[in-house]
């Protein structure tokens, strides 16, 4: 029970990050400020949070390594590509296209022999990948002009999260524990992205920010560290391929968002191809423990 409600408060503030993004890009903020304020509220958080028991993140070399290639490939891009994408997408197909990681996990996985052949894990890949393939092929997302464009970034989302999912389990420091990772990457996001930031003039809009859009960046970080906290409980509690699940809430709530704020309305088609890609993840997330279990009592994993 423990581990569904925090499933699907997880998922909630993690659409709800998709959606103050949303809001903050139809101000005209950039993406890359937008983001700034989600590691900053976020590494804000988890170490006000972390501080009382004194679990902080070491800092040599390696550590620092980790957490910026850790960071960058599984936080900072695939959310400066979100924030892009959304100028123009709408903020339901993003948070379908973000819940695809899993399947391109697995395809990652099997491509650098990490993964054995699963089934039905290979079933989900072929139809989450021909619903994805329904999306791009759909009028103009086959050109690189319009929309089609911005279809591209959003599918460079999973790639980056599995990408991500692939880099922290193979390079994860030994004998370390999540929340203090958690923190160093969202430390060293933050600091690189104020540079970034600062180099590119963004700040200057800051000051001329009015409260409204001041307060909605606040509340992002706000929710940003909220649900950092919450994804580490949800680990914790049902572990990796209960996580993965997380992507159907994003999915639901950025939908229900994108219709109910702003209005966004999807073609039969488009709900078609939804549904591959959902049965795509569910076929490849949920057959994994089920694999996973099996591997565990066989000969073969009694290694």
């Amino acid at each position: 029970m423990k581990a569904l409600f925090l499933l699907i408060v997880s998922g909630i503030l993690a659409g709800g990050v998709f959606i103050a993004g949303k809001q903050a890009g139809g101000e005209h903020i950039s993406p890359w400020l937008i983001l700034f304020w989600q590691m900053a509220g976020g590494a804000m958080v988890v170490w006000l949070v972390s501080w009382p028991s004194r679990r902080f993140p070491v800092w040599n070399p390696s550590y620092v390594r980790y957490y910026l290639i850790g960071g960058l490939l599984g936080v900072s891009l695939p959310y400066v590509l979100a924030f892009t994408a959304m100028q123009q997408l709408q903020v339901g197909m993003v948070g379908l296209l973000t819940a695809l990681s899993p399947v391109v996990t697995y395809a990652m996985a099997r491509l650098l022999g990490l993964e054995r052949n699963h089934p039905l894990r290979l079933l989900g890949l072929v139809i989450g990948f021909g619903g994805v393939a329904m999306l791009v092929m759909h009028g103009e997302s086959m050109s690189f002009s319009g929309n089609g464009l911005y279809m591209l970034l959003a599918l460079g989302i999973p790639i980056a999260l599995a990408a991500s999912n692939i880099y922290r389990s193979r390079f994860w420091p030994t004998g370390s524990e999540a929340m203090p990772l958690v923190i160093g990457m969202l430390t060293v996001q933050s600091i690189w992205l104020f540079f970034v930031n600062l180099a590119m003039g963004n700040f200057q809009d800051v000051i001329t920010m009015d409260m409204d859009i001041g307060m909605l960046l606040f509340v992002l970080g706000l929710m940003a560290g909220a649900s950092y906290l919450s994804s580490f409980n949800l680990l914790k509690v049902g572990g990796p391929v209960y996580l993965s699940q997380m992507g159907y809430v994003i999915t639901a709530v950025t939908l229900l968002a994108g219709i109910g704020l702003w209005d966004e309305r999807y073609e039969v088609r488009d709900w078609f191809s939804m549904g591959l890609i959902l049965s795509g993840v569910l076929l490849t997330t949920l057959t994994q423990g089920v694999w996973r279990q099996r591997e565990a009592v066989s000969p073969a994993g009694k290694r």
